[in-house]
């Protein structure tokens, strides 16, 4: 179904591949920060704007977190490639988000719609503001911002520890192996 919010969420995942591009050559470091920030903020406009415009669909709920992650692990993955990423934070991060994407998968083969938890939004917004303060660690080589860049992606795998535990205890819903319920938070 066409509508802005699900052409929003498009835009955020195809804005992956200029990313990439970008990361890969670090003179154009400033230009994969400011595409990525752009397009991580339209995150927090597709949501208000599908319940505003009464667009809310099934798809446009499988969509919106898809997109969050084809965006965060495609730069994570550029910038594990310049050297720039721990890998063991970089696999935590992946494997929590293709457990999401699995289980939201099954949800909907079933039926069921997977709503976003409180830990799943917190996590989104840690994932996004650690990879553009990485990328501004890129631009800025300067060792204050690097710490904070660090910092920034630590908090950000915590979070996502927390939402992937809190995924699991949701997912015997999804598995029917507990009480079926119309919807399950996750992100």
């Amino acid at each position: 179904m066409r509508t802005i919010p699900n052409v929003l969420a498009l835009a955020r995942a195809a804005a992956v591949l200029p990313v990439v591009l970008l990361i890969g050559e670090p003179a154009h470091a400033w230009w994969a920060l400011a595409v990525f920030s752009a397009a991580a903020l339209t995150d927090a406009v597709d949501g208000p704007l599908a319940r505003r415009l009464q667009a809310v669909t099934p798809l446009g709920a499988f969509l919106d977190p898809l997109a969050d992650k084809i965006l965060i692990l495609g730069a994570l993955a550029a910038l594990l490639g310049q050297g720039v990423v721990e890998p063991g934070l970089v696999l935590i991060i992946f494997g929590r988000e293709a457990l999401a994407i699995a289980l939201r998968s099954a949800g909907l083969i079933r039926g069921i719609s997977i709503d976003v938890s409180t830990y799943g939004k917190a996590k989104t917004v840690a994932q996004a503001v650690a990879v553009a303060l990485v990328l501004l660690s890129v631009c800025v080589p300067d060792p204050g911002v690097a710490t904070l860049a660090a910092a920034s992606l630590v908090a950000a795998v915590a979070l996502t520890i927390a939402s992937g535990v809190d995924l699991l205890v949701r997912a015997p819903l999804l598995l029917g192996t507990g009480q079926r319920s119309a919807h399950v938070s996750a992100r």
